[in-house]
């Protein structure tokens, strides 16, 4: 099925996961995770002719990615240098997470008035946060379940802009932490923060869950701004 038009999440673009059966799609996907992901670091220079090559495509499905990922802030159209991917600042990264506090913290609070029993089970499973310092495999799964616990929790919320937004937000979340920037992650700490969230939303407690959203939010703020510092950026 074709995702033409809405944006997908670092998890859906996971191509051990799913690949987009359209070839617009699938350049897009592939593109976008390796942005996402810093596979392709920020400000590089994207190099369409070695792309279309490495991929087998003419330009026009790339135009048709590079196009998207313009209007998402992930590549920027540079007067003739051509696609770069956008740069990575610390203010820009505290802007985004201005935005997750405002956003996912009434988030919480409606997660909290409107899950359903289902919704709570599903969040609950997906607490558990685990990483092995220095283990890399284990790093990247700490990043994606991390992910798909903010997702399950914006869709208790049964609010499809909301969730669109949240997905977004979190997308690019993801671009310093995946640089590898010894940000501190703390896989006990972060699940025993979702299972205090997953309480608030059980017992229908929406202050509780937006205060402890915002904290929560706040924390990571800080450890990957402290991180972005001291990598000079």
């Amino acid at each position: 099925m074709s995702h033409l038009g809405r944006p997908l999440s670092l998890i859906e673009l996971d191509p051990t996961v799913s690949t987009p059966s359209a070839i617009s799609d699938r350049v897009y996907a592939t593109v976008k995770h390796r942005v996402l992901t810093c596979a392709m670091l920020p400000g590089q220079r994207v190099v369409e002719k070695d792309l279309c090559s490495e991929m087998g495509i003419s330009r026009t499905p790339l135009r048709e990615a590079l196009n998207r990922l313009a209007l998402e802030g992930l590549v920027v159209l540079r007067p003739y240098r051509g696609y770069v991917i956008a740069p990575l600042t610390v203010a820009d990264f505290r802007e985004l997470c201005e935005l997750r506090r405002i956003v996912e913290s009434e988030a919480a609070a409606l997660s909290a008035m409107r899950a359903t029993p289902e919704d709570t089970e599903e969040l609950a499973a997906r607490t558990t946060l685990e990483y092995t310092v220095g283990d890399q495999q284990t790093y990247v799964s700490y990043l994606r379940n991390n992910s798909a616990f903010h997702l399950a929790l914006v869709r208790c919320t049964h609010n499809t802009q909301l969730i669109s937004a949240v997905m977004a937000a979190l997308d690019h979340h993801q671009r310093p932490l995946y640089l590898g920037l010894g940000v501190g992650m703390d896989g006990q700490a972060s699940t025993a923060e979702h299972v205090e969230v997953v309480s608030a939303v059980r017992n229908h407690d929406p202050d509780r869950a937006r205060a402890l959203m915002l904290l929560h939010i706040g924390r990571a703020e800080t450890r990957v701004v402290n991180a972005l510092h001291a990598a000079g950026y």
